[in-house]
C-alpha cells in the first residue's frame, strides 16, 4: 500500500466523486483512477463501484478506508513531530470541545496555548459524541473533551475526568411544564435529546424509568449546539443540558430550569483519547492547557489525580 492510494480511497469516500476526489488530492482523475486500480489489485478485491451517481465504496473499501484515514493521521503527526523537533512552524492539533468547555474555558486554554505554540495550526469543532467519537477512531481528532458515561465508553477509549456538571431540565421561559415539580409531571412531553449510549441523554431515559417514570419521548435529536438552542427558545421542547449553562446570562434569560424535586445524576465532563494514540508533544500541550484552565476556576469539581492522557 502506497501513501497517494490511501489518499485516494479516502478522497474517494469523503466527496463520492472520482472528479471531486483528484481536485483534492491534486491528481489528474487518470492518475487517481490508476492509484485506486492498483490498490485494488494488491488486494485482490474491488474497494470502488462506479454508477451514474458517483463513486461508493464497496464494503471492502469501507474496511480499507477506516485503516486508512488512521494511517494518514498518525503520518501527519509524525511529521509534525519533526517539524516540531526541528524548530520549524507548522504542525496542526485536531479536537471537539463540548458546549459547556467551550463557554467556559476554551478561550483561556487557547490563550495559553499560543503564547508557548503560536505557529501550530489549531482545528476546534464541536464535541458532541455522536460525529465525535467516530473522527477520533479514525484519527481525523486527536482528543474530544465531551460530557459522557465513562462506564459505557468502548475499551478503545481513554477517558480522563476534567470535571463533573450537575444536570437540570430546561425549557423555555413560558413553557407550560416550567414549574413540573416532579418527572412524572413530564409524562406525555416531547423532548430534544443526544441518545447514543454514552450520552447524557441515555443517561437521563434511564434515570426516569429507574424512577417510577415513563422515558423521555424524544422528538428531535440534534448535535448542533446553536441549532439545539434554538429549538428550545422557540418550541415547547424540552431538553437536558448542566446547569452551569444558566450561568450565561444570554442562555438564562431565554431558558428555565424544571424546578422538579428528584435530583437528576451528575456527569463527567472529560478527555477522550484513543487508548493507542500517540500524541505529538503539541497535542499533549494543548491538553494540558485545558487541563489548567479547568483547575484555575475554583467551583468547578476539578479531578486532580487523574493520570495523563496518552
Amino acid at each position: 500500500m502506497k501513501y497517494n492510494q490511501l489518499r485516494a480511497l479516502v478522497a474517494i469516500a469523503q466527496h463520492g466523486s472520482i472528479r471531486a476526489a483528484a481536485k483534492t488530492v491534486c491528481l489528474s482523475q487518470p492518475a487517481l483512477t490508476k492509484a485506486i486500480r492498483e490498490l485494488e489489485q494488491e488486494l485482490g478485491v474491488p474497494l470502488v463501484s462506479r454508477s451514474a451517481r458517483g463513486a461508493q465504496l464497496t464494503q471492502f473499501g469501507q474496511a480499507v478506508c477506516a485503516r486508512a484515514r488512521l494511517i494518514l493521521a498518525e503520518m501527519q503527526h509524525a511529521k509534525d513531530d519533526v517539524v516540531h523537533l526541528s524548530g520549524q512552524a507548522g504542525g496542526t492539533v485536531s479536537c471537539a470541545v463540548t458546549p459547556l468547555v467551550s463557554l467556559k474555558f476554551l478561550s483561556r486554554a487557547i490563550h495559553s496555548f499560543r503564547q508557548r505554540m503560536p505557529k501550530t495550526r489549531l482545528s476546534v469543532q464541536e464535541g458532541f459524541l455522536t460525529a465525535a467519537l467516530a473522527r477520533l477512531r479514525d484519527g481525523s481528532l486527536d482528543f474530544v473533551i465531551a460530557i459522557v458515561d465513562e462506564k459505557k465508553l468502548a475499551p478503545e477509549f481513554m477517558f480522563r475526568s476534567l470535571l463533573e456538571g450537575e444536570l437540570i431540565i430546561s425549557a423555555r421561559k413560558g413553557h407550560p411544564l416550567a414549574n413540573a415539580e416532579s418527572i412524572v409531571e413530564l409524562e406525555g412531553a416531547e423532548w430534544m435529546l443526544n441518545t447514543t449510549p454514552e450520552s447524557i441523554g441515555q443517561s437521563l431515559q434511564d434515570f426516569f424509568v429507574q424512577h417510577g417514570a415513563s422515558a423521555p419521548k424524544v422528538v428531535v435529536e440534534c448535535s448542533s449546539f446553536s441549532a439545539s438552542f434554538s429549538l428550545s427558545v422557540n418550541s415547547n421542547l424540552l431538553s437536558c443540558c448542566p446547569k452551569s449553562f444558566l450561568e450565561a446570562d444570554w442562555i438564562r434569560e431565554r431558558l428555565v430550569s424544571v424546578p422538579v424535586r428528584e435530583p437528576l445524576p451528575r456527569v463527567s465532563v472529560g478527555i477522550i483519547s484513543r487508548r493507542d494514540a500517540l500524541n505529538t508533544s503539541a497535542c499533549d500541550y494543548l491538553i494540558d492547557c485545558f487541563v489548567e484552565a479547568v483547575a484555575a476556576v475554583p467551583q468547578f469539581q476539578f479531578d486532580t489525580d487523574s493520570a495523563g492522557v496518552v
